[in-house]
């Protein structure tokens, strides 16, 4: 039987577990290997929000899989009704840009008035069946669940691989100095994977970029509306009713950083302020949450490798939606 180690603990290294302890799969032993502190994952600082967004298939694989992705994690919620995650509305408008907008959502109207709350002025506005994720609540569910189904030992290390090489197997040595021999590896280490690069020839691994996303985080926040999600030209603000949870955000930029880019934050949040019919809690009692995204050639994600050691990655802002998708034909086509 197989040893397999897993590297990573974000959203996909944890769809990865429970899709192979789901579907029953038989292995001598899984080791989950990863490093919170040196590595955190950009999982947790989220905002989380599987919606279609308008986009539709026939159009491109990249569309395609998309789509595919979102009907599969809508099937997921349906029937293995996954903890942190609610079905909501997602609400997107725009002013400006229109005729590539109203394309994109011709099922949308020109209107201030939505179910929940208004806007200040009119906009082009479409609105989607979509699922909002506490991604502490859902990735804690996706691992309990791994547990609870396996077919195999499971072992959780907290350690950061430094170093890999590859004959009869595959040898991992981690920062704290302790040596691992595995049949087979997976780095599903998101934007972090791009420190072992030099491990595979392919260039969808070397070209991927870090994008860096930002955004306020506000707590205790009292809304009488239902949860939804509102995005208006690239400003989100997102609402979770259960949890008391406002996030207004996020920035894009290209870096491997993490501080966050105040001046846009506030922007961002001043513009949403007079849009939306309702009262923002002070900016004075934010916290600011950032998380590193990766993000491959084309934005296609990618599987790559053969045989021993693989790299899987590059989901950028459909993680939630495509990890189920990518862990699934991961462990159909190679294990």
């Amino acid at each position: 039987m197989t040893t397999l180690a897993i590297i990573g603990n974000g959203i996909l290294g944890r769809s990865l577990l429970y899709i192979l302890a789901k579907e029953q799969k038989s292995f001598e032993k899984i080791t989950l290997l990863h490093s919170d502190s040196f590595a955190f994952p950009c999982t947790l600082h989220s905002t989380a929000i599987v919606a279609p967004r308008g986009v539709t298939a026939g159009h491109s694989s990249l569309g395609d899989l998309i789509v595919d992705a979102f009907h599969g994690f809508k099937e997921h919620v349906t029937f293995d009704t996954p903890k942190g995650v609610d079905t909501i509305l997602q609400f997107t408008g725009a002013t400006t840009k229109l005729e590539a907008f109203k394309g994109r959502y011709p099922q949308g109207k020109v209107t201030k008035e939505l179910p929940y709350f208004n806007l200040k002025r009119e906009a082009y506005l479409a609105i989607e069946e979509a699922y909002m994720v506490d991604p502490e609540s859902y990735n804690d569910w996706l691992m309990d669940e791994a547990k609870m189904r396996k077919q195999y030992p499971l072992e959780i290390i907290n350690d950061f691989v430094i170093e890999v090489e590859q004959h009869d197997g595959v040898h991992v040595r981690t920062q704290q100095g302790r040596t691992f021999n595995f049949d087979k590896v997976v780095f599903a280490g998101g934007n972090y994977n791009r420190f072992w690069s030099q491990l595979v020839p392919e260039s969808a691994l070397k070209t991927s970029k870090a994008v860096q996303g930002s955004y306020f985080e506000f707590n205790n926040v009292h809304w009488p509306c239902p949860s939804f999600s509102l995005t208006f030209e690239g400003d989100n603000l997102v609402w979770n009713k259960g949890l008391g949870r406002l996030l207004i955000g996020s920035t894009t930029e290209v870096t491997n950083h993490v501080m966050p880019q105040m001046s846009e934050l506030k922007g961002i949040y001043q513009r949403l302020s007079v849009l939306v019919d309702l009262n923002l809690p002070d900016i004075s009692s934010a916290q600011i949450k950032v998380g590193l995204r990766e993000k491959a050639r084309k934005r296609e994600p990618y599987t790559i490798g053969s045989g021993d050691l693989f790299f899987m990655g590059g989901m950028y802002k459909n993680g939630y939606s495509l990890a189920l998708k990518m862990a699934k034909n991961f462990s159909h086509q190679h294990l």
